[in-house]
């Protein structure tokens, strides 16, 4: 789904702080608990498909923000992690707090030196005016059965089906894309990647109504089959040459 209104995002000095405090009630470094809990979730799935001896596998966290995911990363047994973040606050904080490099620029504009064993973006491709184009980039930069794995916004979940108009008037304007997990699936497959798999980002059977809430095992359940969430994670392989 293709937003044609798209309004790119402008990020202040204190979208970290206060502009997150705002909108999650505590500020992006007072988060690290539930983003370091998350990315260890994430990592696990990444190493499932890559194999668990990563330690001389290569990393490039795409928006990584503070590092609290290459850290993670790190701390499961990636030696070489890198960030590329377009805040200078952002870049600065991991480089000092967690001596990992990171590339301070935007993604459209980054120029890759190497190509990584793994990829990641977490709900940062959805901004970009021509994300299509950012899915190529990425697949260049990708070592031969290297993985990219991300999470994006999804028009195949509860809110969008049940709930139609709050999604229209939640719907940030920075999104360019939704996506549904085979509209995701086939652009991926297009784009070379030979396996693809989508698993739920998040579950809310609450905007189901009672009955889905009652019922969240199964819910849960068949939301896991079908791949049905609001935000999704993709996690594809790249086809060796």
């Amino acid at each position: 789904m293709y937003n044609a209104s798209h309004s790119p995002a402008v990020y202040s000095t204190d979208y970290f702080g206060q502009e997150y405090k705002a909108q999650y009630g505590k500020t992006y470094e007072d988060d690290f608990e539930s983003i370091y809990a998350a990315s260890l979730f994430r990592l696990s799935i990444i190493k499932k498909y890559l194999g668990n001896n990563v330690s001389a596998k290569s990393l490039l966290d795409i928006g990584c923000a503070l590092g609290f995911f290459c850290k993670a990363a790190r701390d499961v047994g990636f030696v070489e992690v890198e960030g590329l973040e377009i805040s200078e606050y952002a870049a600065s904080y991991c480089k000092r707090k967690f001596n990992i490099p990171v590339h301070m620029t935007g993604f459209e504009d980054f120029i890759p030196v190497k190509k990584y064993d793994v990829i990641t973006a977490w709900f940062v491709l959805e901004h970009f005016t021509d994300p299509y184009a950012m899915f190529y980039k990425i697949y260049g930069m990708l070592e031969d059965n290297g993985i990219f794995a991300c999470t994006l916004p999804s028009y195949f979940g509860p809110l969008f089906y049940c709930q139609r108009d709050q999604w229209i008037r939640s719907h940030p304007q920075d999104h360019r894309i939704d996506v549904a997990p085979w509209s995701v699936k086939k652009l991926f497959q297009q784009i070379g990647f030979f396996s693809v798999r989508c698993f739920p980002s998040g579950y809310h059977p609450e905007r189901l109504g009672t009955i889905a809430q009652k019922y969240k095992k199964l819910y849960n359940t068949i939301a896991n089959l079908l791949c049905f969430s609001d935000t999704i994670l993709v996690i594809a392989s790249k086809k060796p040459q």
